[in-house]
């Protein structure tokens, strides 16, 4: 593995902490703005059983897609940490540096795109001929 340059080291500190900015914005938008209100606005109103479902699946998902924001965060600061150690930036599987093209479109990704295609195996499904 080599050693990262203080300039490349620099670029993707700001390209993890803009994106760790960019979720953090979503998970409150989501929460707060979008789900918080309408469910706060629907509890206020008398439902029926079948409004009552629609809230709770509307409740649920909101919490789903929180915790997808929370484990893409945990991600994050995870690369964070793998930046401060000197990993970050670098294939887990071949030792290869990552493309900054690459880490901008994943930014928590632990593999080059060679091993990544590797470890998802080949495409298959229906009309893929090998």
């Amino acid at each position: 593995m080599e050693r990262m340059s203080g300039e490349r080291k620099a670029r993707l500190t700001e390209v993890l902490l803009a994106e760790k900015r960019r979720l953090w914005s979503e998970v409150r938008r989501e929460l707060f703005d979008t789900v918080g209100e309408e469910l706060r606005s629907q509890y206020d109103i008398p439902q029926d059983v079948g409004d009552r479902g629609l809230i709770d699946t509307l409740e649920d998902t909101g919490m789903a897609v929180a915790d997808i924001r929370r484990q893409e965060l945990t991600r994050m600061d995870e690369a964070l940490g793998r930046l401060e150690e000197g990993r970050y930036g670098f294939c887990v599987e071949c030792g290869a540096e990552i493309s900054e093209e690459r880490l901008r479109v994943a930014p928590y990704a632990p593999c080059c795109v060679s091993c990544q295609t590797r470890r998802e195996g080949p495409p298959s499904g229906p009309g893929v001929t090998l």
